[in-house]
């Protein structure tokens, strides 16, 4: 994410990089001595970034576990803090004094920035609120706090940005673009930036990018989005001639779907069925079917928790052809199979959970217990 001043005006551009391809964009109106404000996303609605009519725009990163220390006497922070910044500040000052009062443990594999139409910024860590004004300033997914020095930082496409801004003339659109092309990011696999944003503080302006084309955008005037209702618009849709990020967007939804299937109990307890659905599910590249490896967990819990435990076994041999070095994943159909009373097969899940997790007594007393059982 980046940010340039020039002649009183400024610039701020952002890539979402992600393997979600449903993105968002919606509009909500101020209430009364509130700003309104657009947000961008995914499909559940989460505000990732966003612009409020007062020219603040905000977005945020993931970042590395860092531990927060100064929580002291403060307030906890609300699920709604990002939606009440942007409805009540004006600039990074306030985005300040808002945060200061809170207690900032929930950042700790998380960060945001902040930039005003003045151009002043501020990066909020847990444990640190930094105020800047550089006229060219680039973050990324590290720690402002923790870096000496900007050239150390081990993100190819953060430095190439950061020597892309150093000698920009002009803060044109085609300009800013042109930044985020330099910084976007692909996997071959379909994951990298989902979408991109380049706002005109000043203005007011948002344009939008889809999937790695910057050669075509859809351009918001947030006054005027604002004179309408509430309203949402499916990012995808905006651009149908997106033929690679169309294509991955079906992809993504197919493996979804598939995955629906198995919530389904009469799929999930017919054998044949369900040789059926893995086969179609495992057609789609491996890396992209990992991405829904919480889905899959999730699936596999709740038929736990309705004492399906063959249907959460069936769910959980997905999760360990996705995850075959995950301790965690013999963990959960040890726990299965013995909940089915197949002892044999929890014993030997189990055994594949100590040699990945050798250390866990957790486990170690699950295998003593069964060793018991069978003498």
């Amino acid at each position: 994410m980046f940010t340039i001043t020039m002649n009183g005006k400024t610039m701020v551009g952002n890539n979402e990089d992600y393997w979600n391809p449903n993105s968002r964009i919606w509009f909500e109106k101020g209430k009364k001595n509130e700003y309104g404000a657009f947000y961008v996303g995914f499909n559940n609605f989460w505000p990732q970034g966003g612009m409020n009519e007062a020219g603040l725009v905000f977005d945020g990163f993931a970042e590395d576990y860092k531990a927060i220390a100064d929580t002291t006497g403060k307030k906890p922070l609300t699920m709604n803090f990002l939606k009440e910044i942007m409805q009540r500040c004006a600039t990074v000052g306030e985005v300040k004094n808002y945060l200061s009062q809170y207690n900032l443990s929930g950042l700790e594999t998380s960060m945001f920035f902040f930039v005003d139409k003045s151009g002043k910024y501020l990066v909020a860590e847990g444990d640190s609120l930094i105020v800047g004004n550089k006229e060219k300033y680039i973050v990324s997914n590290f720690y402002p706090s923790q870096i000496k020095n900007e050239c150390d930082v081990p993100l190819s496409y953060y430095q190439k940005g950061r020597k892309y801004i150093e000698n920009a003339q002009d803060i044109s659109v085609a300009f800013c673009s042109s930044v985020m092309d330099t910084m976007h990011q692909e996997r071959d696999w379909g994951a990298g930036t989902m979408y991109t944003t380049v706002y005109d503080l000043k203005e007011g302006l948002i344009y939008l990018y889809f999937f790695r084309d910057y050669a075509h955008v859809v351009k918001f005037n947030l006054k005027e989005e604002l004179t309408k209702e509430n309203h949402s618009l499916i990012i995808p849709a905006l651009f149908p001639g997106n033929k690679k990020g169309q294509d991955f967007l079906n992809n993504y939804n197919a493996v979804s779907n598939e995955l629906d299937l198995l919530m389904n109990e009469d799929v999930i307890n017919d054998s044949l069925r369900y040789e059926l659905v893995t086969n179609t599910l495992f057609t789609s590249d491996i890396r992209l079917i990992r991405t829904f490896s919480d889905k899959v967990s999730e699936i596999g819990r709740s038929w736990m928790g309705k004492g399906n435990y063959k249907a959460a076994i069936g769910v959980y041999m997905i999760k360990a052809k996705l995850s075959p070095d995950s301790w965690n994943v013999y963990e959960d159909l040890a726990e299965a199979y013995m909940s089915n009373n197949q002892n044999d097969l929890a014993l030997t899940n189990y055994e594949m959970a100590i040699k990945l997790n050798p250390n866990n007594e957790a486990i170690e007393k699950q295998i003593e217990k069964l060793m018991k059982l069978k003498k």
